[in-house]
């Protein structure tokens, strides 16, 4: 049985692959000569940007880091 802190961090992790997804998505359409190498590197930074959103987050409010 996963407890609700369990649940956030999954939520946390799914979100920041959307994300990732999706900025590498964008960055492959926008420079299409090299689109795989944009994709990688806009999904890389999608989700390293996002996770460091929800660090800083957890920093600013108090909470114990989880992770």
């Amino acid at each position: 049985m996963m407890n609700t802190e369990e649940i956030f961090r999954r939520l946390r992790i799914g979100l920041s692959l959307v994300v990732g997804f999706f900025t590498g998505k964008y960055l492959a359409s926008a420079m299409p000569h090299h689109g795989s190498e944009f994709f990688i590197g806009g999904f890389g930074m999608g989700v390293v940007l996002t996770r460091l959103v929800f660090w800083s987050i957890e920093f600013l409010s108090g909470g114990k880091r989880s992770e």
